[in-house]
C-alpha cells in the first residue's frame, strides 16, 4: 500500500502490523501533516454488530483530551476495510526502552505519572483502555509520553479472555506480550472496569523499574496461571535502592482482588507526585516524611474492620479479630494515639449495608474521627489458609503510606498480625524499641479456638443490642474457657456483664462484672480497658470513689482513652456533685473525640448550671449542627436531646421562643424514628 493514497491520505510507510491491525504513516494532504493509519483485519469487521460497536468506540476515545493521549482524528473505509487515523506520534515504544535495560527510578515514576494522568481522563469519561502495556505507550524525545490505541483496545479486550487467547495463539509473541499484563479479573473473561488498567500500569511500573515484568512463563497458560495464583514480587528483591513509598505503589497497584487495588487513576497519580517529590528532596528527605517523623507525639490512627473479601458468614470474625489485635498492639508504640474501636464500630455501623470501605471512604471515617492515619484492609481464608492486605492512609493527603500483605495458615494468625503491625511502624517512620517489640509479640492467648471465641464476642458486643451482648457473652464464656488466662477475654466479659447490668438495673451482674474485671487485671494489672469497665460497674453500684480510683488508673494507663475521661465526668457529677471539677473530663472528652454525643450534652448542662451560658449554648449548637447533619443523611452524629439541650439553656436565659422551638424541632425528631 506504500506510496496509494486513501481518501485524503498518502501512505507512506508501514509502520508495523499485529493482531489488532496494520499501521502506516500517512500524509493528510488537506492540513498538511503526518497521521497513522491503522487498517483493521477483517476478523475484527466481519461482524456488523461488532463492526458498529467497534466504531463507536473509536469515536468516543476521539472526545479524550489529554497530553498523553494520543489522539484519534478520523474513521474511514476503503475498498471494504476501516481504518482509524490517529496522530502520528515519533519517538521510541517504551518496550523497546526497557529491552535496553531498566529506568531510573525518577524516570520510571516520571513515566508513570503521566500514563496515570491519560488514564483518569479516559476513566472519567467512561473509557477503559484494557490493553495498556508498554509496547502501547510511546515516549518522545522531550520525554512526552503518549498512550496508543485507546478505544481500539477496548473493543479486542472486551471479548471474552479465552475467545481473546484462542484467536491470539495463532499470533506468534503477541499473546504472551499482551497477557502479560492482564488483570486476573481479565484473564478470567470477567467483567472488568478501571481498576483492570490500573493493573496493567502497576505491570508496567515494575517493568520500567526492574527491567522485566513481575509475571513471566513460556506460554499465556502459564503467565496467566502466574497471574491468578502468584503474588508479584516485590520491586525491591531486584532493585536494592528502590523507596518504601514505591514498592508500596506497585504492590498495591499489583493486588489480584480489584477492591485492594487503587481505586481510581486519580490515586495513583497523586502517590507517584508525591514520590517524585521525595526524589527531588535526595538525601535531605521530604518535609512530608520529616513531619511525620515530628508528628509523632500528635498522630492517631483509626484501625478499620477488615473486609471479608470471600463473603462468607463463617469467617467475618476474622476482619474483628484482626482490628482488635492490631488496634491494641499499635498501642505500644510510643507517640502513637489509637482511636478506640467502639468509635471506629460506630462510624462503621453508620454506613449502608452495601456501602464498600474503600480506602476513600475509610479516608472520610478517619476525618471524621479526628486521625491522621487509617488502616484499611481485608482478608480471605481458603480452608487452613488465610490472606491478610492492610492499607496504611495518610488521611490529610488522601497518601498511601505503605501496604502490608501476608499469608500463612490460620494458627499462625498472631505472628501474621505482628508483621502487619510492624509493617505499619516502618510505614510511619517508626524505629519500635525493644520494648515496643516486646509488648506487641507478647501472647494475649496461644489459643486460636479461644482467640476466635474473643473475635466473635467483639464483634457481637459492639452492637450493643440486647440480644447482641447475650451472644458477646456466651462467646466470651467459650474464650475463657478455651485459656483461662486470656486476660482480655475475662474483661471483655465483665464489660458485657457491666453493660447488660447497668442498663437493667440488676445489681448481681455488675458484682459479676466487678470480679470478671478484678480476675481480669490479676493476670494483666496494667490492661486500661479493664479498670474502666470496672469503675463503671462500681460505679453502677453506687461505689463512686472507688470507681472515680480504677477510672483514673484507666487514664494514667492510656491518658487519650476519651471514654475514659467520659467516664470520670460522669463519676465527679453523676457520684460526688462536683460539677467544676467534671466539666474539664467533658471536655477533654470531646477533644478525644469529637462526636462523643454524650459529652456534648451533660457539657453543656453543666455549663448552663454554672451560668456560663454563651460556652453551654455553643456546645450545644454543635451538638445540633451534628443531629441536623445525621438527620438529613450528611454523616453527622445520632443524639438524641441536642435540640431539647438547647432548648433548656434558651429557657435559663429567658429566651422563651426560641426554646419552643427548640422542643418542637426535639419532638419531630423523636416522632420522625429517626433516632431508632
Amino acid at each position: 500500500m506504500i506510496g496509494t493514497t486513501v481518501q485524503h491520505y498518502r501512505i507512506t510507510d508501514r509502520i508495523g502490523a499485529g493482531g489488532m491491525g496494520e499501521v502506516y504513516r500517512a500524509d493528510d494532504l488537506r492540513l498538511g501533516r503526518p497521521v497513522a493509519l491503522k487498517f483493521l483485519p477483517p476478523s475484527l469487521q466481519s461482524d456488523p454488530e461488532s463492526r458498529a460497536r467497534l466504531l463507536n468506540e473509536a469515536r468516543a476515545a476521539s472526545m479524550l483530551r489529554s497530553p498523553n493521549i494520543a489522539v484519534t482524528y478520523d474513521i474511514g473505509e476503503s475498498e471494504g476495510r476501516d481504518f482509524i487515523v490517529m496522530e502520528f506520534v515519533e519517538g521510541e515504544l517504551l518496550s523497546s526502552r526497557v529491552a535496553k535495560g531498566a529506568l531510573a527510578t525518577r524516570e520510571a515514576v516520571e513515566t508513570g505519572i503521566q500514563i496515570a494522568d491519560a488514564l483518569d481522563e479516559a476513566h472519567t469519561r467512561g473509557i477503559i483502555h484494557r490493553d495498556i502495556k508498554s509496547a502501547n505507550l510511546m515516549r518522545t524525545e522531550r520525554g512526552l509520553v503518549k498512550v496508543l490505541d485507546f478505544g481500539l483496545a477496548k473493543f479486542v479486550a472486551g471479548q471474552a479472555a479465552a475467545e481473546v487467547t484462542r484467536a491470539q495463539m495463532t499470533l506468534a509473541g503477541t499473546v504472551v506480550g499482551t497477557v502479560s499484563y492482564m488483570a486476573p479479573e481479565q484473564a478470567l473473561g470477567k467483567t472488568v472496569d478501571g481498576r483492570a488498567d490500573l493493573f496493567s500500569l502497576g505491570v508496567v511500573l515494575f517493568e520500567m523499574l526492574t527491567g522485566r515484568v513481575p509475571f513471566v512463563g513460556t506460554t499465556p497458560t502459564e503467565i496467566i496461571d502466574r497471574i491468578l495464583h502468584e503474588d508479584a514480587p516485590p520491586v525491591s528483591r531486584f532493585v536494592t535502592a528502590i523507596p518504601p513509598s514505591v514498592d508500596a505503589i506497585v504492590g498495591r497497584a499489583l493486588e489480584k482482588a480489584p477492591e485492594f487495588r487503587y481505586q481510581l487513576a486519580r490515586d495513583i497519580y497523586n502517590d507517584l507526585k508525591a514520590v517524585a517529590s521525595e526524589l527531588d528532596a535526595g538525601p535531605r528527605r521530604t518535609s512530608r516524611i520529616a513531619a511525620a517523623i515530628h508528628r509523632r507525639v500528635e498522630s492517631s490512627v483509626a484501625v478499620m474492620t477488615f473486609a471479608n473479601i470471600t463473603r462468607e458468614p463463617a469467617d467475618d470474625w476474622i476482619g474483628t479479630g484482626i482490628a482488635e489485635t492490631v488496634s491494641s498492639d499499635l498501642k505500644n508504640v510510643h507517640g502513637l494515639t489509637v482511636i478506640g474501636r467502639a468509635r471506629v464500630y460506630d462510624a462503621l455501623r453508620n454506613l449502608s449495608s452495601d456501602a464498600h470501605l474503600n480506602d476513600s471512604l475509610a479516608i472520610d471515617i478517619g476525618r471524621r474521627l479526628g486521625a491522621t492515619w487509617v488502616v484499611v484492609g481485608g482478608y480471605q481464608r481458603l480452608g487452613g489458609m488465610v490472606r491478610i492486605t492492610a492499607n496504611f492512609v495518610d488521611v490529610t493527603t488522601g497518601e498511601l503510606r505503605g501496604t502490608v500483605k501476608v499469608d500463612g495458615k490460620i494458627d499462625e494468625i498472631f505472628a501474621l498480625q505482628d508483621r502487619i503491625v510492624y509493617e505499619l511502624s516502618h510505614g510511619l517512620n517508626v524505629a519500635l524499641q525493644g520494648s515496643e517489640v516486646a509488648e506487641i509479640e507478647k501472647r494475649e492467648t496461644r489459643s486460636v479456638e479461644a482467640y476466635e471465641s474473643y473475635a466473635r464476642g467483639m464483634m457481637n458486643l459492639r452492637q450493643a443490642t440486647r440480644e447482641s451482648i447475650d451472644r458477646a457473652i456466651a462467646a466470651f464464656e467459650d474464650a475463657t474457657r478455651y485459656d483461662p488466662e486470656y486476660a482480655i477475654a475475662w474483661a471483655a466479659l465483665g464489660g458485657a456483664y457491666g453493660l447488660k447490668g447497668n442498663f437493667l438495673s440488676i445489681n448481681e451482674m455488675l458484682h459479676k462484672a466487678i470480679d470478671l474485671e478484678r480476675r481480669a487485671l490479676a493476670i494483666d494489672p496494667d490492661f486500661a480497658d479493664a479498670h474502666l469497665w470496672l469503675g463503671s460497674a462500681l460505679l453502677g453500684l453506687g461505689k463512686t470513689d472507688e470507681a472515680i480510683v480504677s477510672i483514673k488508673e484507666a487514664i494514667r494507663l492510656e491518658p487519650d482513652n476519651g471514654q475514659a475521661h467520659q467516664g470520670l465526668a460522669r463519676a465527679l457529677w453523676v457520684g460526688k456533685g462536683l460539677f467544676t471539677e467534671a466539666i474539664p473530663e467533658f471536655e477533654r472528652a470531646i477533644e478525644l473525640n469529637p462526636e462523643a454525643g454524650y459529652s456534648y450534652l451533660q457539657l453543656s448542662m453543666l455549663l448552663a448550671w454554672e451560668g456560663q451560658y454563651d460556652r453551654a449554648e455553643e456546645i450545644c449548637r454543635r451538638a445540633v449542627e451534628l443531629q441536623e447533619q445525621y438527620i438529613s443523611g450528611n454523616a453527622g452524629l445520632q443524639i438524641v436531646g441536642a435540640h431539647s439541650r438547647l432548648g433548656y439553656v434558651h429557657y435559663l436565659r429567658g429566651n422563651y421562643e426560641e426554646a419552643l422551638r427548640a422542643y418542637e424541632r426535639e419532638m419531630a425528631f423523636v416522632s420522625s424514628g429517626d433516632h431508632a
